[in-house]
């Protein structure tokens, strides 16, 4: 009877051990996954106030140089200089505006830099563009989306890009590129999807993480 209960005791003991650990373990797995969901109307407003100023001036900045550099040097040096210096440009704006924007980025459905592939919360968020598009309904002009991770709270702000005149240039039809421009984009970009589209076509999103303080 004795060896009963000790064996009970230990079993016991055993189980409760490894249901904590498995427990813990799940639970840090879970946590590692983002949770998204719509941001509150008070938090969008706040949000929106944060970063769509600063969604407008990546977008204007890279505009403004990429239509200099046309200018100056044709499509093909543009090209180069986008594959070089668009990433470095948009670093340099979110260190400018503090330590709250912890992501500022370009992204899509159809990607052309590695670099500017969705995650998982990006791709809710496109999706809620591409629905708009595929039913022939007014884009939203933006949307703001609570992401939940490792036990922190962040808040994205998504700003709609659309395709234009400037853009036809290196993202239009291949049929209508230069066989030197056409080398170019696959010697820079191999895995390219991001060419095909017409004037006003919709192109992907511009991402503003924000984490808020306890003040605001």
């Amino acid at each position: 009877m004795k060896w009963n209960i000790v064996i009970f005791k230990r079993s016991f003991g055993l189980s409760c051990f490894f249901f904590l650990y498995f427990s813990f373990v799940f639970i840090c797995q879970s946590q590692q996954e983002p949770v998204t969901s719509i941001a509150s109307m008070e938090k969008s407003q706040t949000i929106e106030k944060i970063a769509a100023p600063i969604a407008q001036e990546l977008q204007e900045s890279l505009k403004n140089t990429l239509t200099s550099k046309l200018k100056e040097v044709g499509p093909i040096e543009t090209l180069k200089f986008c594959n070089l210096q668009a990433l470095a440009l948009t670093d340099q704006i979110k260190e400018k505006h503090g330590a709250r924007i912890t992501l500022l980025k370009r992204t899509s459905d159809k990607i052309r830099n590695p670099l500017n592939k969705p995650d998982y919360p990006e791709k809710e968020a496109l999706e809620i563009f591409l629905e708009a598009q595929r039913r022939h309904e007014p884009f939203p002009s933006s949307y703001v989306q609570k992401v939940e991770q490792n036990w922190t709270t962040k808040y994205r702000y998504y700003k709609p890009l659309f395709i234009g005149n400037i853009c036809l240039n290196c993202h239009g039809s291949l049929s209508q590129m230069s066989p030197s421009l056409k080398e170019e984009l696959q010697k820079r970009y191999p895995l390219d999807e991001a060419t095909g589209y017409k004037l006003g076509d919709f192109r992907g999103l511009i991402t503003v993480e924000v984490s808020l303080s306890e003040g605001d």
